[in-house]
């Protein structure tokens, strides 16, 4: 966990507010620009709101050094300009930054086709609980030996550490196609399940709206051949990601991981990530051990094994000895 001697303004004073909130007993509660957690007014807060920006970018080697304040509309902007892109196909929320994108693990409809944001992480610079500015990884994608933490810390949602910089693999912009189909959900799901197995360049499959969705990359057999496909526009993806539909005041959207070939399952509107992610929109919830309230905010999801909740607490330990960062 190599310190760094070089850090700017920024990072010395986050360093110090860390420090002194030890000091104080004081809870920090990470942000950037509160688009997926609430403001807790009973905690001390810690935006990285407009710390952003490229640190360094190479195109030819596909990687991307970024701040963590950096919005997702502005990076997709300067990486699209050299006709590349985030291959993960992150959501975003309104004013959604990479570091947020980070803290909450979110990827997009390619995960089962092309990897998650985990994937494509090469290193980190993060702040710890203690108040020490520590590098993990680096900038290229054999430059891990040891513990992997950039990859680690992925989705603890700034429980462990405030992390200030992200280096990222990317891909080539890729030209897609977005082709539909009106069956039932279980027909979908063994369609999506038997299209996956193929030679077809799938990057994303879904059902929704009573239609089985997908989309293909690059050069690909004519789909339009095949009875009752039609093309449509790919901004699908968009109003899937994130999901976000209009529902009943007394009805709760509930997010379920479960296999690929499950079954389809009571109340779901919309399944995704080729069939491994269920919406379910229902009053109560639904009796499945991996199952999210969704909401407009993100919500602590309180259902890890015992196992897992000590690996959790242990990394805690590590990262954040006096757990002065808020648990989300």
């Amino acid at each position: 966990m190599p310190q760094h001697k070089n850090i700017d303004n920024q990072v010395m004073r986050w360093c110090e507010q860390i420090k002194q909130a030890q000091v104080d007993q004081q809870i920090i509660q990470i942000s950037g620009h509160h688009s997926k957690v609430l403001r807790d007014a009973a905690t001390e807060s810690l935006s990285t709101a407009g710390y952003e920006g490229i640190v360094s970018y190479e195109p030819a080697e596909l990687v991307i050094t970024v701040k963590a304040g950096t919005k997702l509309s502005e990076l997709k902007a300067v990486l699209a300009q050299h006709k590349q892109m985030l291959g993960f196909e992150p959501p975003d929320y309104g004013d959604s930054t990479i570091g947020g994108t980070y803290a909450c693990a979110l990827t997009g409809p390619s995960r089962p086709f092309r990897g998650s944001l985990r994937d494509f992480v090469l290193g980190t610079k993060l702040i710890d609980g203690q108040g020490r500015y520590l590098s993990f990884g680096g900038r290229m994608i054999k430059n891990v030996a040891g513990y992997d933490v950039s990859r680690m810390l992925v989705g603890s949602k700034g429980s462990m550490a405030l992390v200030t910089e992200l280096s990222l693999r990317v891909i080539p912009l890729m030209e897609e196609r977005s082709y539909q189909m009106e069956m039932s959900e279980n027909e979908a799901i063994l369609l999506m399940n038997q299209m996956a197995g193929t030679s077809l360049p799938l990057s994303a499959a879904a059902y929704y709206e009573g239609k089985f969705i997908y989309r293909v990359a690059g050069a690909h057999p004519l789909q339009t051949n095949r009875v009752g496909v039609t093309e449509i526009d790919n901004d699908i993806w968009v109003r899937l990601n994130p999901f976000r539909p209009q529902l009943p005041p007394d009805v709760k959207l509930w997010r379920l991981d479960v296999e690929s070939t499950t079954p389809a399952i009571e109340n779901t509107i919309a399944v995704g990530s080729c069939g491994m992610r269920r919406w379910v929109a229902s009053k109560d919830k639904p009796n499945h051990p991996y199952t999210t309230l969704w909401q407009a905010y993100f919500a602590p999801r309180h259902n890890d094994t015992p196992r897992v909740a000590h690996l959790k607490n242990g990394l805690r330990d590590v990262f954040d000895p006096h757990h002065i960062f808020k648990q989300m």
